[in-house]
């Protein structure tokens, strides 16, 4: 098959080293984050293995896009 964009094979490939973050060496996951009522809003954060939301230092959660 050529090496096109259109090549399931490719965009497979393309897909998973998108998803797949890594904070501090340890693998994270997004998950949706409703933050309206401490003024934080709505957005997709990070949580790692053990189900624990990923903090900066001011105890916010990191966005999953930052990573």
């Amino acid at each position: 098959m050529p090496l096109t964009k259109n090549n399931p094979a490719i965009r497979a490939e393309a897909n998973r080293n998108r998803r797949e973050k890594t904070y501090d060496g340890k693998p994270v996951k997004p998950v949706l984050y409703v933050g309206k009522w401490v003024g934080h809003g709505r957005y997709v954060a990070a949580q790692d293995e053990s189900g624990t939301l990923v903090r900066d230092s001011k105890g916010r959660p990191v966005p999953f896009a930052s990573l």
